[in-house]
């Protein structure tokens, strides 16, 4: 017989590409159905069967790192029952959490076909689809769900969560409005409605629906960690705070808690106690949070705070979180050598695109990539080349090196530049540029290489830089990754703007000529992402554009400690694009006079 499925195949498969994320979390969509035994004991079933089933439920409830667990018992349980349609959901949520959701599919879709009238199974279905990126499927499971089972609250929350994601705010508040109106007790469609209108980046309205959550519950955790994001959106971190806080007393799980954990270091920061949000912010590494990193480094880990500790040793430090944080932590790097001293060693795991600019910036420092690879739904990341001869004092993230660095803002030098770009290709670029004409050569990017309707609220809307780009006296480079010839097309068509693309630079892949290029210009203006990140690290001219000064990165400031010559540009309130590009217009018309006239 025909094994149902090959388990061991889709755990070293690892989790599937292009997932989106949703999650259940305090501020993301309602859970799905909780899979209920309990009916199942009067029925003619295997008992060996129904005790892996709770036995794998049980792992489930453990969170991500029980799922793998789960996925096996749930397995030997459908090989005793193949007919059961709780066995096969099982089995597929198991999947799900492991992030391997074609396969999930499947066994849904068996569950379905056993069961076809069960409104869970279609709930199950969504939000399978949901995380494959098929929003019309999931929003078609859900409204049969509804039909099934009418006003149930995680359907419409979840098929709210759909449409917000589809960019459809209107008919999600719409939804969620009516919900309410027919169960104005309801706890979680308040909750939900907040949720909604704060994705939609209106964090100010959406307190007055967080705050009905906590009267008509208080001491709601999920609600508490909403309404201290929505604050901290908002511009007031101070009062997030205290919601956090009480979020943390009364959690609905494990994986809320290390969630709000991780929210309330990132808050912290923001509001610029620096000090307890690098400490909080080890709840990163928590195998309940689902972004979490297994580093798989042999010897000790350090993240002490006693930089003395160090001296003579020879220290792993291994790059963590995205690309453009790589390169902020990096910052740290100078003073992780001096306090390792002559006698030690810094040896220094990075993405691999990074290192002919790390090497070339720390050159007595060993440099090799790091290697991360996705099983059993988790993030692996090793440097087998810097730990073969195990001849290493201790290794740690870099992240982890903050506490001891970094502690407080007066302990962010002064200093212009602590990564090198490589002179030869930034005189280069400089002769490029002046080719393409007299004035300011400004580097330009503008959105992000994912965007949907969630991400997109972090990026002003290319319109929006029309006063921007009909600055006079300016010159404006492409340093964007990615498709934008429809941009580039645009600026030029309707600003009458044109925006020169630099010749022979990849700049998705060759980062230390996108760093070249970014010291080059004479200003590069863009969201902090990884390419304006390189152009500050190397010394750069930098205006960062974001939607709010308020936020971990800033550090409780109104410029950047870690990049202390360039400048952070934002509205009056979260996402005020309007103000944000009107004050960017201003200063660089201004810049480009004085250059002028100079």
């Amino acid at each position: 017989m025909q094994p149902l499925l090959d388990l061991d195949a889709e755990l070293a498969a690892g989790r599937e590409e292009g997932l989106r994320e949703v999650e259940t979390e305090p501020a993301g969509p309602a859970p799905g159905p909780r899979l209920d035994l309990s009916a199942l004991a009067l029925r003619k079933i295997n008992p060996k069967a129904l005790s892996l089933l709770r036995r794998a439920l049980k792992e489930m409830d453990a969170g991500q790192a029980g799922a793998a667990k789960a996925a096996r018992l749930a397995l030997d349980a459908l090989t005793l029952n193949p007919g059961l349609p709780i066995a096969n959901q099982t089995l597929a949520l198991a999947l799900e959490r492991l992030g391997r959701l074609s396969k999930a599919l499947e066994f849904y879709e068996r569950a379905w076909r056993l069961e076809p009238n069960n409104p869970d199974i279609y709930s199950s279905l969504a939000m399978a689809a949901w995380k494959l990126n098929m929003l019309d499927g999931a929003e078609t499971f859900l409204r049969l769900q509804l039909k099934l089972k009418p006003h149930c609250p995680s359907g419409v929350i979840n098929l709210a969560g759909v449409l917000r994601d589809k960019g459809r705010y209107e008919d999600s508040v719409e939804l969620l409005r009516a919900a309410i109106y027919a169960a104005p007790e309801t706890t979680e469609l308040w909750n939900a409605l907040g949720t909604t209108l704060m994705d939609w980046g209106q964090p100010d309205q959406s307190l007055t629906f967080f705050a009905e959550a906590l009267r008509l519950k208080p001491g709601f955790a999920r609600a508490h960690h909403n309404m201290a994001y929505a604050l901290e959106l908002n511009g007031d971190a101070a009062a997030a705070l205290p919601h956090f806080e009480a979020a943390l007393e009364n959690p609905a799980s494990e994986q809320d808690k290390v969630v709000s954990s991780h929210g309330y270091a990132h808050t912290l920061l923001a509001a610029g106690q620096i000090a307890r949000g690098w400490e909080w912010y080890e709840w990163r590494r928590n195998m309940h949070y689902r972004h979490a990193t297994n580093f798989i480094i042999p010897g000790r880990s350090w993240n002490g705070t006693d930089k003395g500790e160090l001296q003579g040793k020879t220290l792993v430090v291994v790059g963590e979180q995205g690309l453009g944080d790589e390169v902020l932590f990096a910052n740290i790097l100078p003073d992780v050598i001096e306090a390792l001293g002559p006698d030690g060693a810094l040896r220094l795991a990075c993405e691999k695109r990074l290192i002919p600019l790390f090497q070339r910036s720390f050159p007595d420092a060993v440099i090799a990539r790091h290697y991360t690879i996705e099983r059993e739904g988790r993030q692996h990341r090793s440097a087998p080349d810097l730990v073969r001869d195990n001849d290493h004092d201790a290794w740690a993230p870099i992240g982890s090196l903050m506490r001891a660095f970094r502690p407080d803002a007066q302990s962010f030098p002064d200093r212009p530049a602590f990564l090198t770009a490589d002179e030869a290709r930034v005189e280069a670029f400089r002769q490029q540029l002046a080719a393409t004409g007299p004035g300011l050569k400004v580097g330009l990017l503008w959105k992000s290489l994912k965007m949907d309707a969630t991400r997109s609220k972090h990026f002003a809307a290319f319109d929006l830089w029309a006063p921007v780009l009909k600055s006079p006296g300016v010159t404006f480079v492409n340093l964007q990754y990615g498709e934008t010839a429809d941009e580039i097309a645009a600026a030029e068509k309707r600003f009458g703007v044109r925006i020169h693309t630099p010749e022979g630079l990849d700049l998705k892949n060759d980062l230390d000529g996108v760093a070249a290029i970014g010291k080059a210009c004479d200003l590069v203006l863009g969201p902090m992402n990884a390419s304006t990140n390189l152009a500050a690290a190397v010394g750069g001219n930098v205006w960062f554009i974001r939607p709010s000064l308020v936020t971990w990165a800033m550090l409780g400031q109104r410029e950047m400690l870690w990049y202390p010559q360039t400048r952070t540009f934002a509205g009056h309130f979260y996402r005020d694009w309007t103000g944000a590009m009107k004050a960017v217009t201003d200063a660089l018309q201004a810049y480009a006079a004085s250059r002028a006239a100079a």
